[in-house]
């Protein structure tokens, strides 16, 4: 079922890209899926069944620079436009950052917001984060461990670091 809800998301996701497109819509095709394999509550890895990250899933379309990615975190849908630059220390230091964008993938472009976004997650609020074109107002961080090849998406609960380690499907 749940298998189903993702490709109907991604289907909804390719009509709505295609319906502002024209009238010869180009097919929308995932560039890369990732599943949650891994949960870590403050370092400590804790099971996924049950929690509200079950059947958690990453989905990248289009390019790398410039493209989408579908946060599907538990039942809840994040579309977020990414603007990844491998030339961005992150990339070098092993866990490269990507920026999590509403729209326009531009330097000061309003950022997606966590809390906003999921707000059954009850993901802390930095007071501070008032900039929506920086990275602390997404409340999170989607990161690309290099030397794995895995995603880690990170919040913060009631002051507990959550980090849900994706790998990527290979079918």
């Amino acid at each position: 079922m749940k298998k189903l809800l993702s490709a109907l998301a991604l289907v909804f996701f390719a009509f709505a890209l295609s319906a502002c497109g024209g009238n010869d819509p180009e097919p929308v095709e995932a560039r890369a899926t990732y599943q949650l394999d891994r949960l870590y509550f403050d370092g400590a890895e804790a099971g996924i069944a049950g929690t509200p990250y079950q059947g958690s899933q990453l989905t990248f379309i289009g390019e790398e620079v410039g493209g989408t990615v579908i946060i599907r975190v538990g039942e809840t849908n994040v579309t977020a436009y990414i603007n990844p630059s491998r030339s961005h220390p992150s990339f070098e230091q092993g866990y490269w950052h990507h920026h999590l964008y509403n729209g326009p993938t531009a330097a000061g472009s309003p950022r997606i917001n966590f809390v906003d976004e999921l707000p059954n997650l009850n993901i802390d609020v930095n007071p501070e984060a008032t900039d929506n074109t920086q990275s602390s107002y997404q409340h999170g961080n989607l990161h690309y461990i290099v030397e794995t090849g895995e995603f880690r998406l990170r919040f913060t609960v009631d002051g507990i670091t959550h980090d849900l380690i994706f790998v990527r499907n290979e079918a």
